[in-house]
């Protein structure tokens, strides 16, 4: 009688613990990004980041099962990188709550604009399920560090799911910034306009027009029950 056989365990990344190790998993994902900006994803292999990093294939096969987990990690590395950049925004007041956002997405897209890896990887024909799974739990989180902003600078009334519709209209950007980064390669100034308004289109669906501003003293109050 045969027995039946446990299901193959799917491929995973092997996260180092030692500082050696984290160095050369650091390097491998360096090489990456040199690589991502000439080539696009398809075109790169193990070998081809082997050759990159001036290591042997074996060394990278070590950490990682093929060239798509290796992007993986380079979007984990950028969703932190992205994540830490957002908070604090700016020392300067806002006077609506319309402006607070508009700076966000556009340190959001310069961010990416600067970034071409970035771009290829998250928006372009590098971003896989594990990639786009990770992108938006990012967007969650983005989502609850723009409410807190926005408490901090305004009186924002209690609104049901006001999450989930933060959530929406991140996903919703990140979806016209992909078609325009398909279409020409990066992020553009005169397509940005369009994906503005798009974005305050939905969040009037949710938010008042004008929230009132805090006073200084009661914004560092907000800062201290957010934090």
């Amino acid at each position: 009688m045969i027995e039946d056989q446990p299901p193959a365990r799917p491929a995973q990344i092997r996260r180092p613990r030692q500082k050696r190790s984290q160095e050369r998993f650091e390097a491998i994902l360096d090489a990456a990004a040199r690589v991502l900006k000439d080539r696009e994803p398809g075109d790169v292999s193990i070998y081809t980041l082997a050759e990159e990093a001036e290591m042997s294939p074996a060394s990278i096969y070590h950490f990682f099962p093929d060239a798509q987990h290796v992007f993986a990690a380079l979007a984990e590395r950028y969703f932190g990188i992205f994540s830490d950049g957002m908070n604090p925004v700016s020392d300067t007041p806002f006077a609506t709550w319309q402006s607070l956002v508009d700076f966000r997405y556009e340190a959001s897209r310069c961010f990416y604009n600067a970034n071409i890896a970035a771009r290829k990887i998250i928006f372009g024909a590098g971003s896989n399920w594990t990639i786009r799974a990770r992108d938006l739990e990012l967007d969650r989180e983005l989502a609850l560090s723009a409410i807190a902003q926005i408490r901090q600078c305004f009186v924002l009334p209690e609104i049901p799911g006001l999450v989930d519709r933060v959530t929406e209209t991140i996903v919703l950007n990140d979806s016209l910034w992909a078609l325009y980064n398909h279409r020409y390669g990066y992020l553009p100034d005169h397509e940005e306009e369009y994906v503005r308004r798009a974005r305050f289109a939905h969040m009037r669906t949710y938010l008042p027009e004008f929230l009132v501003q805090r006073e200084i003293e009661e914004s560092d109050a907000a800062s201290e029950v957010v934090a």
